[in-house]
């Protein structure tokens, strides 16, 4: 299942990251720490992906990142009132093949 940052999710409902998750927050479908709050957490609209990193002074720190899934992204457009008939469609790349050089073998 394809899931998107903030960041991307904001894009492809034209906002910016910061109102988007301002109006999330307003909407009740993310907490004050920017995680799923509530009857959205561990759903199939929501999902966090968690990691960790060295930080350099305070050692290894874990962090949650919020991700929207397509379903998601259904969601928050009509729970928002953004008309999904404007998004831009995702198109996937695809790797382009490469001639190959034929080797001489003297």
């Amino acid at each position: 299942m394809r899931t998107y940052t903030l960041d991307q999710a904001a894009a492809l409902l034209n906002l910016g990251r910061n109102t988007l998750t301002r109006r999330l927050r307003q909407a009740g479908m993310l907490g004050p720490d920017n995680l799923p709050a509530g009857a959205y957490r561990g759903g199939r609209l929501l999902r966090v992906k968690t990691g960790t990193y060295r930080h350099p002074v305070a050692g290894w720190t874990h962090y949650g990142r919020t991700e929207v899934t397509d379903a998601g992204l259904d969601h928050i457009a009509t729970k928002l009132g953004i008309d999904l008939a404007r998004l831009p469609v995702q198109h996937t790349r695809r790797a382009i093949p490469q001639p190959h050089e034929a080797r001489s073998l003297s």
